[in-house]
């Protein structure tokens, strides 16, 4: 069980994470405003969960004071993905439902329209699971994508997640996820060590 206070007073010691292209930061009031209009952008939301509240459409305002509230009760780590050097946030990157009681947390991460194709996201994301291995206590990684979004797919692959496939309900009931249309993936603290 992970020690929840120690964490979150070593949070500012730890951050920001520093990839060879990218820097994973805390984020402030302007990068969520600055984020909105990536946000808005129907190609980069498509895909994303309640993308309008979860992301800043319409409120930056009350989203980032929901960001500062996870931060304190690590109910969730938010960080915006910037350029080495760079003020202008490009995405995020994210551990939401966080356990730290039971050592998981499900994995997010989006990017402006304009910075796809390049291989942020799997940076950003492999770094996010290696930084909730090593600092976070994490045993388990989980994330949730809809099949028909297949670059978050290839990503998921990319940093060693496993597809899990579960047996339906029985009687033929379908779990939500998958009358959605969302697959799940997991990674373990022991098979990321043995991808190392």
């Amino acid at each position: 069980m992970a020690d929840k206070e120690r964490i979150a007073g070593s949070l500012p010691n730890w951050l920001p994470i520093r990839t060879e292209r990218l820097e994973l930061r805390m984020l402030t009031i302007e990068d969520i405003r600055n984020w909105s209009s990536s946000a808005a952008d129907t190609e980069v939301n498509r895909y994303l969960a309640s993308a309008g509240r979860t992301f800043g459409v319409g409120n930056p305002d009350r989203v980032y004071r929901q960001i500062e509230e996870s931060y304190r009760s690590l109910s969730a780590l938010h960080l915006g993905i910037f350029l080495h050097g760079g003020e202008d946030i490009i995405g995020l990157c994210s551990f939401q439902r966080w356990d730290p009681r039971g050592g998981k947390a499900e994995l997010g991460f989006a990017l402006s329209h304009d910075y796809w194709g390049k291989g942020y996201a799997t940076e950003a994301a492999s770094a996010l699971a290696k930084f909730g291995f090593e600092h976070l206590e994490l045993e388990r990684i989980q994330a949730r994508c809809f099949v028909k979004n297949e670059a978050s797919l290839r990503v998921l692959q990319k940093i060693g997640m496993e597809r899990q496939h579960r047996p339906e309900f029985g009687f033929g009931v379908k779990r939500r996820d998958d009358e959605l249309g969302v697959v799940v993936f997991t990674l373990s603290q022991e098979a990321k060590q043995n991808q190392a």
